[in-house]
């Protein structure tokens, strides 16, 4: 994963001039000065070498009278000429002969009196200029193929570069704002980072800066769903919802006030405002039937477990059995609250599905209560994180995203990792204390908080949390939880040189090889001298979660470069070979997918059908956000000279109709349950919809059967909402607010 294309920068803080007091003073300065430098009549260079009048009318010429009306001057360019009489570039005869030159073009003073050809060659400080574009247009290509570190040292040579006045760029200007090559690679102080409206078309970018509206403390109803970023579903249909009633608005008034603009709230698809109240009145160490436990444990890990093993399966079942078998066992408090987000999760799948109807309604809150109390007992602050706490956290995060509180389980979510960090999770133990057994269980903790944070973050529109370059501990290995005590896995979990090259083996990219033949031919699990070989790895839900983290690096990429603060001082065409590298990155993670995972071809057998699914999603998710920002460009109806943007959007429409694909054309909740990432359908169903919903309502030349395929899609997008609804309020708020979009659009799509 390492070798992933990255175009992070290192931030770089440009001095600031003395007269303005503030960022604001500097921009407005910065402003003003290119608005009077504009205005101008003359061209920048007559106006800030010469003055206000030309050289010829001021200056001396050997043997001239510069008041005698009568003599002839003749109308040529005007020299060059310094305030000590020479000129910066002389012409090849007066320079071959030592000879002064007028620097007169097409022709000096000199050459015309001895009537031959005049030339004028570049001297070194133009060649010097030309061969620095040539290598800046070298890095500019090859850029978004550096990994952090390089991309660093380039940003930084740039720099030192571009703010060198003694180095010419751009054929000689010393303007940085005129030089795209240096301007877009090297970071520009934030003070004169421009929103997309401001720039000029030369400048312009894809992405888009983010910045808050909205006034999250006085609007009570705003601080449930708190910031959204650029790259959530909900930040895309809120741009949408503007975009439409802008262009409404300029129909009648000419312009949308901005009292009239909708509130980010007014696009919410989840229940963050709803709020969310534990029961008081319970009793914390309450369980229920072995019966009942066994039947939700058993759900538990059917259905959430191999997406984010939070815990370890066969140490946290030989503990349940301890529990129900003897009576006398007192687990402490912490471990209840683990058990108890077991059974809130398994029993909110079961209130989904309904096919649990002796559980009372409800009962998953009862569940997630106890654990809460139980979890936030008065000292909670004042103790120090430890195993069953961060695993605690963790499933809060999982229930309550379950539920439809995103923006609770981001925080929760960002709290677990502190604590995960606080015990050193995040890196390799080589504690000769801890056995192989739990060093993976904790492994794989890491990685559940990993995954949870991507997926979180994306639902937000926020930063990811978790830098993997400050992070060591190792991929989980691709063998399952029942096989750890094997000898051959043993030794695998033990030796990291071994771990590492069997993770390359599965992980790295080879046209040339079957994703079968490198699952079938991978490394022994140990590669020191074995007397007999290891067995072939076979596909399972460990080599899933292997795979589902491989794609969720490359989202984090893309969160990063094309929606985090920089991404908006970046050039048009820096953000569009981005897209394009990252788009490559994900098509090749899917040529590295084993027959087991290809969901993109028929298949019969039902066999890891949750895991095929959710990497579907997962899939077509982070193509979604890689190429939107070239689908917001073209709605918007930017033209632009590249053209680059028609692919990538094209990539995000397809992305949206195949994502809705994999759903069967009639509703079934049952399916939705059992054969996807139920946790988080309603995110993965609303970011296609709207980008489906985009095109409809913005493009008026598509062509009659591309809108019709898309109206279809539509309808059954709604149609799997509408059904949703029945079981879960979230759902119902999105059908809401995507019939009412269209309705107002006059698509009344669903009669």
């Amino acid at each position: 994963m390492s070798g992933r294309p990255s175009l992070r920068h290192s931030s770089r803080s440009n001095p600031l001039p003395s007269t303005p007091q503030n960022d604001n003073d500097h921009f407005i300065y910065d402003t003003a000065e290119r608005e009077s430098s504009e205005a101008s009549p003359l061209t920048p260079r007559e106006s800030t070498v010469f003055g206000a009048y030309p050289p010829w009318r001021t200056s001396r010429v050997s043997g001239e009278h510069p008041m005698n009306a009568k003599v002839a001057i003749p109308r040529l360019d005007p020299p060059l000429a310094s305030s000590n009489g020479r000129v910066s570039r002389a012409c090849h005869n007066c320079r071959k002969q030592k000879n002064k030159c007028s620097g007169h073009r097409p022709s000096c003073l000199r050459c015309q009196e001895a009537n031959v050809l005049c030339v004028y060659v570049d001297g070194k400080r133009e060649r010097n200029a030309s061969q620095l574009q040539h290598y800046e247009s070298l890095v500019r290509d090859i850029y978004p193929k550096f990994d952090t570190e390089l991309a660093k040292v380039v940003d930084q040579a740039l720099g030192e570069v571009s703010e060198d006045p003694m180095i010419p760029t751009k054929m000689g200007s010393c303007d940085k704002s005129n030089n795209p090559q240096i301007s877009s690679l090297s970071l520009s102080s934030p003070i004169v980072a421009r929103l997309p409206d401001e720039a000029d078309s030369s400048s312009r970018t894809l992405s888009y800066v983010d910045h808050t509206l909205e006034d999250f403390n006085g609007d009570i109803s705003l601080q449930g769903i708190g910031f959204v970023g650029e790259h959530s579903a909900t930040a895309w249909l809120y741009r949408l919802k503007c975009l439409i009633g802008q262009r409404r608005s300029s129909k009648a008034d000419g312009q949308l006030e901005g009292s009239a603009r909708p509130s980010i709230s007014s696009c919410a698809l989840f229940m963050d405002d709803a709020g969310i109240q534990p029961i008081n009145d319970i009793d914390v160490f309450a369980y229920p039937p072995q019966v009942v436990a066994d039947e939700l444990v058993d759900r538990y890990f059917q259905v959430a477990h191999a997406s984010f093993p939070v815990v370890g399966k066969a140490i946290f079942l030989s503990q349940c059995r301890s529990f129900y078998s003897n009576s006398t066992t007192h687990p402490g408090a912490k471990w209840m609250a683990l058990l108890n987000m077991v059974f809130a999760i398994a029993a909110r799948h079961c209130e989904l599905s309904g096919d649990q109807p002796q559980l009372d309604h409800n009962i998953h809150t009862v569940y997630f209560s106890r654990a809460w109390r139980l979890h936030t007992s008065e000292s909670v602050l004042l103790e120090t994180p430890n195993l069953q706490q961060t695993q605690v956290e963790g499933l809060i995060s999982l229930y309550l995203l379950s539920i439809g509180q995103v923006n609770r389980a981001w925080r929760k979510c960002g709290i677990a990792i502190q604590s995960a960090v606080a015990m050193g999770i995040h890196l390799r133990s080589e504690s000769p204390s801890i056995t192989h057994v739990s060093k993976e269980t904790r492994y794989r903790l890491w990685w559940a908080l990993y995954l949870l944070d991507i997926l979180l973050c994306v639902m937000t529109g926020r930063m990811p949390r978790m830098q993997q370059e400050h992070c060591t501990t190792p991929l989980p290995v691709p063998y399952k939880e029942e096989d750890f005590r094997d000898e051959h896995v043993m030794r695998l979990i033990m030796d990291i040189q071994s771990r590492g090259r069997l993770m390359t083996s599965l992980l790295s990219f080879d046209p040339s090889a079957e994703p079968n033949d490198r699952l079938a031919h991978s490394p022994s699990p140990s590669m020191s001298q074995q007397a007999s070989p290891s067995p072939h790895l076979q596909a399972n839900v460990s080599l899933y979660l292997l795979y589902s983290i491989d794609l969720a690096a490359v989202m984090r990429e893309a969160i990063e470069i094309l929606y985090s603060p920089e991404a908006g001082r970046k050039s048009r065409n820096d953000t569009e070979l981005a897209m394009t590298s990252l788009n490559s990155a994900a098509d090749n993670w899917f040529a590295r997918l084993p027959a087991t995972y290809r969901f993109m071809e028929t298949r019969d057998d039902r066999a890891f059908i949750r895991q095929r699914t959710s990497l579907a999603f997962q899939y077509y998710s982070t193509k979604l956000v890689i190429s939107h920002p070239a689908l917001h460009s073209h709605m918007c109806g930017e033209i632009f000279p590249t053209g680059l943007d028609t692919p990538m959007a094209t990539i995000c429409l397809n992305a949206a109709g195949q994502m809705l694909d994999l759903l069967p054309n009639e509703p079934n909740i049952a399916w939705l349950l059992g054969c996807s990432p139920w946790w988080c359908a309603l995110h993965y169903l609303t970011q296609s919809t709207v980008v489906l919903i985009t095109q409809l309502l913005t493009q008026n030349q598509t062509r009659a059967s591309e809108r019709e395929e898309s109206l279809q899609r539509v309808q059954k997008a709604l149609r799997w909402l509408s059904e949703c609804s029945t079981k879960d309020p979230s759902s119902k708020r999105a059908w809401g607010n995507f019939t009412e979009l269209l309705s107002s659009h006059g698509l009344n799509i669903l009669e």
